[in-house]
């Protein structure tokens, strides 16, 4: 079922709030504003029904939006370093956002539009279909795109984002999703108590800037090896200059070994709350909110260092297609489809 309702009104645009909710009482609010996932219920192990993601307690706030709550990130999610991409004699200069990089699509990026939507309603699932067109130049980028993203609910419990481009020239794309989870439920700790377990063969190292720098970290015998499952305050505890880069915690890129099932599991230690996130990309960056800021409001308590976690799932970039993986690179009339896929439950 999915039920929708305007909830406010920006510069003369309707934002619109769309709650999808499936018969085994999943319910996920989202916005037709960045297609941000604005509440997402599930129950613990013992069946209390819990806000389990990040949301503003006043909807407005997502217009100045920094933490990109919620939000699709495109058209490159991550850094690009001096707003540069080059690939043989193509050089573009984008725009810079974060001093003098560039990040998440730039100074408005896709998760800070509106966008079209279609509703479908089906017997054994439910789907948002969420649309818009990224002209040629946009924040620098090179070709008009087409973007499609996807949500859909099945009866089953599986939530998926499906991401679909065309572009009509050769352009860089790599979307995500930016939610941050807590499966405390509504907010009651940070996320010190979230196991996570991904088959993970490196990360990439960060300088002062969190900009890769173009080594690979290998993550056998570091904070980074989390193959057999990680509580993230072990992780905190460690004393590794990658940490120490990112603010005390995780925000890199994990690279998947390569034969590697591509699947990232985290459950919290004291309710038993599980997400197993299924991917078609190479990797994900996972980021442990080292840097949210105590000035935000969220629906469920105030703004804290480590108030969630996100699970980036995106591809490389350019310059790691060393590395044999697919990276954001797409040549025109390239159609480019990715997939995420989240299942929730509990581990028992």
């Amino acid at each position: 079922m999915i039920t929708k309702e305007i909830i406010d009104h920006w510069d003369g645009e309707p934002v619109v709030q769309f709650t999808m909710e499936n018969k085994q009482g999943l319910k996920m609010e989202a916005l037709n504003f960045g297609c941000r996932i604005n509440g997402l219920y599930i129950p613990d192990d013992k069946g209390n029904v819990e806000n389990v993601v990040l949301a503003y307690q006043d909807v407005k706030d997502y217009k100045t939006d920094s933490l990109y709550l919620g939000a699709v990130i495109g058209r490159v999610a991550g850094r690009i370093p001096h707003g540069r991409l080059e690939w043989s004699d193509d050089i573009h200069h984008l725009s810079l956002n974060e001093g003098p990089h560039h990040l998440h699509g730039g100074m408005t990026g896709f998760s800070h539009r509106f966008w079209d939507y279609e509703i479908d309603e089906r017997e054994d699932k439910d789907c948002i279909t969420f649309s818009l067109k990224s002209m040629d130049g946009e924040e620098g980028y090179p070709g008009t795109v087409d973007i499609k993203v996807i949500y859909v609910l099945e009866q089953n419990g599986r939530f998926s984002i499906e991401y679909e481009a065309l572009s009509d020239k050769t352009t860089w794309i790599s979307l995500t999703n930016h939610t941050y989870f807590n499966l405390s439920g509504n907010q009651k700790r940070d996320v010190g108590h979230h196991v996570v377990q991904a088959p993970v063969e490196c990360v990439f190292e960060l300088d002062n800037d969190l900009i890769p720098t173009g080594e690979l970290v290998q993550a056998e015998d570091t904070p980074f090896d989390v193959k057999k499952g990680r509580t993230l305050n072990d992780v905190f505890s460690e004393n590794h200059p990658q940490l120490s880069v990112a603010n005390g915690g995780f925000d890199h890129f994990f690279v998947f070994e390569k034969n590697a099932e591509k699947k990232i599991a985290v459950y919290e230690e004291k309710n038993g709350r599980m997400v197993e996130v299924e991917t078609t990309e190479p990797g994900a960056v996972i980021y442990t909110g080292n840097n949210i800021k105590d000035s935000a409001s969220f629906k469920e308590g105030n703004g804290d260092i480590r108030a969630g976690m996100c699970v980036e799932t995106q591809r490389l970039p350019e310059h790691f297609r060393d590395l044999q993986r697919p990276t954001c690179r797409i040549e025109a009339g390239q159609p480019y489809k990715a997939a995420t896929t989240f299942t929730f439950g509990t581990k028992q």
